[in-house]
């Protein structure tokens, strides 16, 4: 994840009210959720989903 990516991830973390990128993190983390409580959610995949899905919503695409 890029430097300024993950700051915004912080400040969602400290201040959800005022960060940026809340509305990413909702939606990332929903979708995460979703697939953590699936029947084939493998436990490594977890975190890396996530992160490409927050980046994805944060920016408009995902390397």
């Amino acid at each position: 994840m890029e430097e300024k990516l993950a700051l915004g991830l912080i400040k969602v973390l400290q201040q959800p009210l005022e960060a940026e990128h809340g509305e990413a993190f909702e939606r990332a983390y929903e979708l995460t959720k979703t697939y953590a409580g699936s029947a084939n959610a493998q436990a490594s995949a977890i975190p890396v989903l996530f992160e490409k899905l927050f980046e994805l919503f944060a920016t408009g695409y995902s390397r």
